[in-house]
């Protein structure tokens, strides 16, 4: 095959003008979003668990992006997070339930983070994941890119978006917010698949009389929104993943 050819349908080119979609994201001018031929590595999933860690952490955004450096430096940032991932100092979790044949979504799944608290429990709010859509170009809107460490390298890629809420119960009158997330960089070494992701996270919540009577809330909506980086979790011996789970545990 012609090299010209190969390159061609190796890569999917963009609109050569802004665009806005139904969602309000944003594909931005110039940016070519590019597939990149990897026939050594699988095929992303979006399913299982993941550590994320949020992209204000000063020690990540150094490394992400040096003084001088044109590209993000994304295996340097990956190295250092599964260097001190045993600590389990991530910002947040999250599980995606695996997918059925007739979709590349997931159904459904949980996202837990202690910056994210229920202030009248004190724990982490058990956050539901729902509502998935794959998109083959997903984007993030210029609001939700003011978080990210280095926006104009985040091109639009294959990824999942859905919604974030909290089940039924008492003292919440209503929650909502958004939950996206795709893989930005993927090596194979030595039969040992390195997967790299970002996202954007974004949760609000009303308490109800309850809250507000315990001086939480006050009426006011809480809000919590950050850019995150993502790998999979570790695994114990047996191979299972150390995360959080489809379920929450109760002791």
């Amino acid at each position: 095959m012609p090299t010209s050819l190969a390159k061609a349908k190796a890569r999917a080119i963009a609109t050569p003008s802004d665009r806005i979609t139904d969602s309000g994201e944003q594909i931005r001018l110039g940016i070519q979003p590019t597939i990149v031929s990897q026939s050594s590595v699988p095929q992303q999933t979006f399913s299982g668990n993941f550590d994320l860690y949020g992209m204000y952490l000063p020690f990540l955004a150094l490394l992400c992006l040096p003084h001088g450096a044109t590209t993000p430096n994304y295996s340097a940032v990956y190295d250092k997070i599964l260097a001190s991932q045993a600590k389990h100092d991530y910002t947040a979790r999250c599980f995606l339930a695996p997918h059925g044949t007739s979709s590349s979504a997931p159904p459904h799944g949980r996202f837990e983070s202690a910056i994210v608290l229920d202030p009248m429990a004190e724990r982490p709010f058990d956050i539901t994941l729902d509502a998935f859509t794959y998109k083959t170009l997903l984007t993030f809107t210029p609001t939700e890119r003011l978080s990210f460490q280095a926006p104009e390298h985040s091109t639009p890629s294959p990824g999942l978006v859905g919604h974030t809420g909290l089940s039924l119960a008492c003292g919440i009158k209503s929650s909502k917010g958004v939950f996206k997330i795709k893989r930005v960089w993927a090596n194979e070494q030595d039969g040992v698949v390195k997967e790299f992701f970002e996202g954007f996270f974004s949760f609000s919540v009303c308490y109800d009389s309850m809250y507000r009577k315990a001086g939480h809330g006050n009426g006011a909506t809480g809000k919590f929104k950050f850019a995150f980086w993502g790998v999979r979790t570790m695994k114990d011996n047996t191979s299972k993943e150390i995360g959080l789970g489809p379920t929450k545990l109760t002791w």
